[in-house]
């Protein structure tokens, strides 16, 4: 009986987080409104780093070191790269790992592009410095939005951990207190 019971215990703790998935499913379809702004507010950013490098801008300081961390063609991979996560995400909303993978590479864009704006600034094209600072100012707000999202989805996880390993717990006093099988019986080997 023992051996039943702790391989009944196994597969429920095995199929326990696939089950919690499925309740999840209609809130999991709909894609938080947050990300529909954030992909939108990425489409300027083509034309922006295409105007930097047909500007040819300095990317030195007056003491000639590097102001910008990567050139464009760097910036150019890290967004397509973040798009894809965003895309990703918009496919699987309540992914924990794609959220937070989203805030850090949106922590980078902000302070990629704040970097440029100031380059911008410094070579006297104010339009330009404007545009960027303004994108910047706007990421920074969405990323606000992607932060706090990440945070409940983290306690949503953390809520669920905990739950099953109360589950499993009361399983395991459960287990213990039915103690060993007759002597006779089949389940006893």
């Amino acid at each position: 009986m023992q051996k039943t019971l702790l391989i009944l215990c196994g597969f429920l703790l095995c199929f326990a987080p696939a089950w919690g998935a499925q309740k999840e499913t209609p809130a999991a379809e709909k894609t938080p409104e947050f990300l529909v702004r954030y992909s939108k507010l990425l489409e300027p950013l083509d034309a922006a780093y295409a105007s930097l490098e047909s500007e040819n801008l300095p990317l030195l300081a007056e003491s000639g070191q590097p102001v910008g961390r990567h050139p464009i063609e760097n910036r150019r991979a890290a967004l397509a790269e973040l798009r894809d996560t965003l895309d990703k995400l918009h496919a699987e909303p309540r992914n924990l790992t794609l959220a937070t993978k989203l805030f850090i590479q949106s922590e980078s864009l902000t302070d990629d592009l704040y970097d440029l704006a100031q380059i911008a600034y410094d070579n006297d094209r104010e339009e330009l410095g404007k545009q960027l600072s303004d994108l910047v100012a706007r990421l920074d707000a969405e990323r606000d939005s992607i932060e706090s999202y990440t945070l409940v989805l983290a306690q949503e996880k953390e809520d669920r951990i905990s739950q099953l390993e109360a589950e499993n717990a009361k399983m395991r006093q459960q287990i213990k207190q039915a103690g060993p099988p007759p002597k006779g019986s089949p389940d006893r080997e």
